[in-house]
């Protein structure tokens, strides 16, 4: 027996690659994008503290976001790291 083809379901991306830490997802994401002055990037809300521990980073707690290689950070309820636009 086969295993089904993935569906628009599917919560898994095949383009990204397995066991990436989350400051690696966010490097990845960042690395998309051409013009990062104005981008801000979501952070999963369960992922926030470990990014932060992974980056060194200290937040405007106040706000729940943090600047990272010129990207503000904003801690969202989210299950990936995606930009705000649409948001």
């Amino acid at each position: 027996m086969t295993d089904p083809a993935p569906t628009h379901l599917d919560q898994k991306d095949p383009g990204k690659p397995t066991g990436l830490s989350i400051r690696e997802e966010a490097d990845r994401e960042i690395d998309a994008y051409e013009n990062l002055a104005d981008l801000v990037l979501l952070m999963p809300e369960d992922r926030w503290d470990e990014f932060l521990r992974e980056t060194g980073e200290q937040p405007d707690e106040a706000a729940a976001e943090v600047r990272y290689r010129g990207v503000l950070f904003r801690k969202a309820p989210v299950t990936a790291v995606v930009a705000q636009e649409g948001f």
